[in-house]
């Protein structure tokens, strides 16, 4: 097992874990109509966490992971981009079964909880969200994609090898999350939110990511094995289901941490991969560089 002291490496400048600010960039000349990119270094981490790490998950064994250099968009998606490409890419808010909705007709406009347009979308299915990375390649010419499992680690260790990018502890002075014991919202400090908040509204971490913990968990391309809680090729059929990560505002600070995993859709879920959709779940896209 590797500890915390095997820290990471960035190939291209060694010993500096800070992204600067001329590493944003947008593909579009409107405002609205592209994400802010961040563009992140090629490096090495340790992926996982040590075994005494509170809360920790037993599909967390560490392991050192070399990742390119890619583009990861600032923020989550948010309910304004989303409506954007709604309209140009004719695909109107239609009713559709949503898991911790809070209305029984919900829908990405109306997961029953109130949203402006700075918050992240959510009852977005992962088949959604691929959809989307490819209208925004068609629309810049350059590759969109979902982050792999290990590229959302990596973005949102940004060099740290504690829990969370602040510290070993959780603490709503730097993330929207839930009660301490599972389940349920809960508001403190910084986190005046029950359910989703405005993108941008806690810290950022080393590489200017904003909430890569907590407010939504985020759909990543990696496709997940719920027996053995490793990553696995997809078959002949495909995945019957998908990482994410990141910890969402109704759930326990344990689910936020680094290192820990979810999958969707739950096992015995009336919903599969392609059908599965949740007002906890959203996502954020990569770019290829």
């Amino acid at each position: 097992m590797l500890t915390a002291a095997f820290l990471w490496t960035i190939s291209a400048a060694a010993g500096e874990n800070r992204v600067s600010k001329d590493t944003e960039y947008r593909d579009c000349s409107s405002p609205q109509g592209c994400p802010v990119m961040v563009h992140l270094p090629a490096g090495s981490f340790v992926m996982g966490s040590p075994r005494n790490e509170p809360g920790r998950f037993d599909d967390e064994d560490q392991r050192v992971v070399k990742v390119h250099a890619f583009s990861v968009a600032k923020f989550a998606t948010t309910r304004g981009e989303w409506k954007i490409y709604a309209k140009q890419a004719n695909q109107p808010a239609k009713e559709a079964p949503c898991a911790y909705a809070q209305t029984q007709h919900p829908t990405w406009a109306d997961p029953g909880f109130a949203q402006e347009d700075t918050h992240p979308v959510v009852c977005i299915s992962w088949g959604d969200a691929v959809a989307y990375a490819r209208w925004l390649s068609a629309k810049t010419g350059h590759s969109y994609r979902l982050l792999t499992d290990p590229e959302r680690e990596y973005a949102a260790r940004a060099g740290t090898t504690t829990a969370f990018p602040w510290g070993s502890a959780a603490s709503h002075q730097f993330a929207n999350y839930g009660l301490d014991e599972c389940c349920g919202p809960a508001k403190a400090l910084r986190d005046k939110w029950m359910f989703t908040s405005p993108v941008g509204s806690f810290p950022p971490n080393r590489f200017r990511l904003y909430d890569m913990h907590g407010n939504v968990f985020e759909w990543t391309s990696t496709c997940a094995d719920p027996f053995e809680k490793l990553q696995r090729k997809a078959g002949p059929a495909g995945c019957a289901h998908r990482y994410a990560r990141g910890g969402v505002y109704a759930d326990r600070p344990a689910l936020m941490r680094s290192a820990a995993k979810n999958y969707a859709p739950p096992e015995d879920d009336a919903m599969n991969i392609e059908t599965y959709r949740s007002a906890g779940f959203g996502f954020r896209v990569a770019r290829d560089d």
